[in-house]
């Protein structure tokens, strides 16, 4: 019954001329699918389908051809909301211009995400979490796609041979690695493609670079936090400000030593002290750590006056401390105030919820 008016509330928040759909593969819960892929041949352009957390994982499901909203629970979801995250375990595709503006918010994917074909521009990853690639195709344009929130457990972006990147924007991500691995790969042809606000690290002792087997070109770096991840492997021409870096192997990747740019506000190999600091320089992979900083050189000293690394806004979405849970309300508490009604009578209900921006 939980996860009936769960759904109903979420329902309530949705464009009231699109179609909202659920799905679970929890036999007990009141839901519309079992699967997603059934929930998406139902749909068309513009419906939002809302997944259910579970123990048991979701097959993969492919997009073809219509604008979709997509959200499970988060990556991270409270306890009192509910307990399971909605894992999606086989490939996942995205293809057809006119999947274009499509969002996938709140999952977490342990297989490949694939747009190679008629590739839509526009999508949105909010709040995800990746343990694999996501893959775009070959010789194709790929532009104005959005990464926010998310965390990049080990997982990767890959652009394929004869790829152009346009207009992309990573903000307010956890790019995690190991030392066999790292989180971009083959950005060799881009254009305005800016990394915000977002916090690099991996392992003690180990020094990866953000960027992976084929180099990247012509990035943007502004205030990020670089802890054990070289920034100059790899990656040429590239403009970084704002940016900090400790114990990252090459501490000064804006150098012109590596053909890239300092456009100033760069600190290089110094402490950015945030809360969970000695964790974060023990590579604990764990993004419900705190990340706040209270002082130090990242403490204000953004390019935009904030601290570097995530966002912790008071207001509004970018906020990190909310980013392990999808952006729609969470009930916390209902009243039945006439729980014996007769036949034919009104059943008085009331739902308490707070938002999750």
């Amino acid at each position: 019954m939980k996860q009936f008016f769960f759904f109903l509330l979420t329902c309530l928040c949705v464009n009231m001329y699109a179609t909202v759909r659920t799905v679970s593969n929890v036999p007990s819960t009141l839901a519309q699918y079992n699967t997603i892929q059934a929930a998406v041949d139902a749909s068309a352009s513009g419906d939002t389908i809302y997944v259910q957390g579970s123990t048991t994982h979701y097959a993969g499901f492919t997009i073809l051809n219509k604008r979709l909203t997509i959200i499970g629970p988060g990556w991270s979801p409270a306890q009192n909301f509910q307990a399971f995250k909605a894992t999606v375990e086989t490939a996942v595709a995205i293809n057809g211009i006119a999947s274009r503006k499509t969002e996938i918010q709140g999952l977490e994917f342990t297989t490949s995400i694939s747009i190679i074909t008629n590739n839509p521009d526009s999508l949105r990853f909010i709040r995800n979490q990746f343990e694999a690639a996501v893959y775009l195709g070959f010789s194709s344009v790929y532009n104005g796609w959005l990464f926010e929130g998310n965390w990049f457990d080990k997982g990767f972006v890959s652009a394929g041979g004869g790829d152009t990147v346009t207009n992309f924007l990573f903000q307010n991500n956890i790019f995690y690695a190991t030392s066999t691995n790292g989180n971009v790969s083959g950005f060799l042809t881009t254009q305005h493609v800016y990394f915000d606000h977002n916090l690099w690290y991996g392992p003690s002792g180990t020094l990866t670079a953000p960027c992976i087997g084929i180099a990247c070109k012509n990035l943007n770096f502004s205030n990020n936090i670089f802890v054990h991840r070289d920034a100059a492997a790899g990656n040429s021409f590239s403009i970084f400000n704002n940016n900090i870096t400790y114990g990252a192997g090459v501490n000064n990747p804006w150098d012109t030593a590596y053909h890239n740019s300092n456009a100033g506000g760069n600190i290089a190999d110094q402490d950015p002290q945030m809360a969970s600091q000695s964790l974060v320089n023990n590579g604990l992979d764990l993004p419900v750590l705190n990340f706040t900083i209270a002082t130090g050189p990242a403490n204000n000293t953004g390019s935009d006056g904030k601290d570097m690394g995530l966002l912790y806004d008071a207001s509004g979405s970018l906020n990190w401390s909310n980013s392990n849970m999808s952006r729609i309300p969470v009930m916390v508490g209902m009243n039945i105030f006439n729980p014996t009604i007769s036949a034919g009578g009104t059943l008085n209900i009331q739902v308490d919820a707070r938002r999750n921006n």
